[in-house]
């Protein structure tokens, strides 16, 4: 696949099938996500992974909890809070695999770097069948104390990126995206 038909075609996947992606696969993959530019020269990426189903889903419902418990303070959330109430709702789509990509804040661009990187990533799964979805509910778990001490995270990395990762499930076939034409501003009338 070529870089032109990824970009075209890739959307985000929250189903996967059972195939477990191996160890050379994800180096590899994050490996392809340090080769995105960088402010300064910095490099500013660090990442977790978590390969145990269990542990994902325990990090699902802990996420779940806590959002249910503190929804009133996120009310860009409310729309959301049947999810968080159904049971089979798995923040992480039941991924095999969850990529956390963290940024040194001694780099005013890691943001921008680590957002770069996630996007290399994700290109470079779908090349290789495998699906990747942005979880944005997993700011408010997985950015703690209590997640990065487990982790071995330093206190100087910030989240940037959790992302559910997984071999796309036999049968889905996903239309490419449908955007909006770009707005462009150029200063022409």
């Amino acid at each position: 696949m070529d870089i032109m038909e990824a970009i075209s075609n890739k959307r985000s996947v929250r189903a996967y099938s059972d195939e477990l992606i191996s160890d050379e696969v994800l180096k590899e993959l994050i490996t392809l996500g340090t080769k995105a530019s960088t402010g300064s020269g910095m490099e500013p990426w660090g990442f977790v992974t978590i390969k145990d189903k269990e542990e994902i889903d325990m990090w699902s419902e802990k996420i779940k909890s806590y959002l249910r418990d503190h929804l009133e303070e996120y009310p860009y959330l409310q729309q959301y809070e049947s999810w968080l109430k159904n049971p089979k709702f798995s923040v992480f789509n039941h991924a095999g695999t969850l990529l956390v990509i963290y940024g040194n804040t001694d780099s005013h661009w890691y943001k921008y770097d680590c957002t770069l990187a996630a996007g290399n990533i994700m290109l470079a799964a779908y090349s290789k069948g495998i699906g990747t979805c942005w979880i944005g509910f997993a700011e408010y778990m997985l950015n703690t104390s209590e997640f990065k001490e487990k982790y071995k995270v330093p206190e100087n990395y910030e989240l940037v990126c959790p992302m559910s990762m997984g071999y796309i499930k036999k049968g889905l076939n996903l239309a490419p995206p449908k955007r909006k034409e770009p707005i462009i501003f150029n200063g022409q009338e």
